[in-house]
């Protein structure tokens, strides 16, 4: 008997009435995003040293990278970026507040060391000053007599006839002038080697006219985890003459 109906076909129908677009597009993978949590997990190097700072700024500029507009489906790695956004920005603050704190407290005992250093010169405690400018493992004992130790030998004797020299072109004016000598400016803290480094610029306020003195110290940790600061150089401030042009 023939009917006016069409037969059911035999193969299923893959398109709309089956569940399926024929034109579905698929999502991007946007592989920054996946970048941008690496470096986000990396952030917490950060927080150990200063130079490890460049791991959340690449996370960021990566994760925003990631985060721009799209056309379409949302891109894979789209929440990736969200997350290593989130980890670069909480290690990458957290790491910038304790070197800044680190800093300013490293600044403070510099400014205080120098001027110690300073004190010694004018007091003519020059043997012990000769101490603080070596390494501390290269240090004599507390114990011994450091002015016999080092007039006992003709090179003890060059070091202190050389410091001695040294500390009366720096113009101190003497015990009673120590306290004028003031920090000229902020004390400029930075890594350098593997190394914190504090660069100390002193004035005289008693007397303008007084060129500034500059002390060079190096921030060293000793095996039982005591801090120890190291007189890399003390001269005076003076503008180096410098060629407008090479020939």
């Amino acid at each position: 008997m023939a009917t006016d109906t069409d037969p059911k076909p035999l193969v299923p129908m893959m398109g709309a009435e089956g569940g399926f677009a024929p034109d579905e597009e698929i999502a991007p993978f946007r592989i920054s995003g996946l970048f941008c949590l690496l470096f986000g997990v990396l952030s917490i190097f950060s927080l150990i040293a200063y130079v490890m700072i460049a791991f959340p700024l690449i996370a960021i500029a990566l994760g925003l990278f990631a985060l721009r507009k799209w056309d379409g489906p949302r891109p894979s790695g789209v929440a990736l970026a969200k997350i290593g956004l989130v980890l670069a920005l909480g290690f990458g603050s957290c790491a910038a507040w304790m070197h800044q704190m680190r800093s300013r407290t490293l600044g403070s005992q510099a400014e205080y060391f120098a001027k110690q250093y300073i004190e010694l010169l004018a007091n003519d405690q020059i043997p012990i000053a000769a101490e603080l400018r070596k390494d501390y493992v290269n240090r004599a004992p507390t114990h011994m007599p450091l002015k016999q130790h080092m007039e006992s030998n003709e090179m003890g004797r060059n070091a202190l006839d050389d410091l001695r020299g040294d500390s009366a072109n720096l113009g101190i004016g003497g015990p009673d002038n120590v306290d004028a000598w003031v920090p000229a400016k902020p004390t400029r803290v930075y890594y350098n080697y593997g190394n914190y480094k504090a660069e100390v610029l002193l004035k005289d306020s008693n007397n303008p006219e007084a060129k500034k003195i500059i002390v060079l110290l190096k921030y060293d940790i000793d095996p039982d985890g005591n801090g120890q600061w190291l007189v890399e150089q003390c001269r005076q401030d003076m503008k180096k003459l410098v060629a407008e042009a090479v020939l």
